[in-house]
């Protein structure tokens, strides 16, 4: 299993993000600073598939993280891409 973890900054404060990887599933999971309780991403929006990609490029580009788990979440984005158009077009 691999995680990673980031923060943010948002209007209501600071928010942490983790997420975990195994097998070829992710979750999600996130908290505002001050908070116990942990809040499951389900499912996990665009937004935050491309702000996890961009955690996970940073730490490719350090050599901390596989490049198969960015083409990973490249296709997820491409699928999600494709689904909002109503399927791949074909020629």
């Amino acid at each position: 299993m691999q995680r990673h973890a980031w923060r943010e900054q948002t209007e209501e404060g600071v928010r942490f993000y983790r997420a975990s990887h195994q097998s070829s599933s992710w979750t999600l999971q996130s908290q505002l600073k001050g908070e116990e309780d942990w809040q499951l991403h389900d499912p996990i929006t665009r937004e935050e598939w491309e702000k996890l990609r961009e955690v996970l490029w940073r730490k490719y580009q350090r050599g901390r993280c596989p490049w198969k788990l960015i083409e990973r979440i490249d296709k997820r984005l491409e699928d999600m891409e494709d689904e909002g158009r109503g399927g791949k077009e074909t020629s």
